[in-house]
């Protein structure tokens, strides 16, 4: 094995709570974000998304949200706030990191296949939330070539869309 670690956290998700969590009770841990932290909000997320509840609402563990209008509604600052708290709770991410493959040993630990190299764990936290990838109903094949889909995680404005009326398909906010 590359290395040794207690618990191995594959990243996404509320991994800094995780993190937070595990530190106050002296756990070693390491965090693997494919991408960097926040990514989804830096390159899944439109120009203009703003979150439904009021910036007083937002806290994490040990960190709440600071800004100038508690009753506003927090849009892009929000990657700010999730990178400031990796870096304030002193979070051991490693950006970059993909893993390809998760294994039990017969030992019962587990080994986290990475492009860096292998992780044995006794212990792994996946992390990465129930949206990671787009789901584009079969369906959407059948509808006629000049109507034009864009799946939510590949819009940014409304640029990006010919003029005319516009209908929007899905769950979530």
């Amino acid at each position: 094995m590359n290395e040794q670690i207690e618990t191995v956290i594959i990243g996404g998700g509320h991994t800094g709570t995780m993190s937070y969590y595990l530190s106050q009770l002296g756990r070693e841990h390491v965090i693997l974000e494919r991408g960097r932290v926040a990514e989804k909000w830096i390159s899944e997320r439109w120009d203009s998304f703003f979150f439904q509840f009021p910036n007083w609402t937002i806290e994490l563990p040990g960190y709440k949200y600071q800004c100038d209008d508690p009753d506003g509604l927090p849009g892009t600052e929000i990657i700010r706030f999730l990178q400031n708290y990796a870096h304030a709770i002193n979070a051991p991410v490693r950006p970059g990191v993909n893993v390809i493959a998760l294994e039990q040993l017969p030992s019962g630990k587990y080994v986290a296949r990475t492009e860096a190299g292998l992780i044995e764990a006794t212990n792994v936290v996946i992390a990465t939330g129930q949206y990671q990838k787009p789901a584009i109903p079969q369906m959407s094949a059948d509808v006629r070539d000049d109507v034009f889909q864009i799946h939510s995680n590949k819009y940014r404005n409304s640029n990006q869309l010919p003029p005319g009326a516009v209908l929007v398909v899905g769950a979530g906010s």
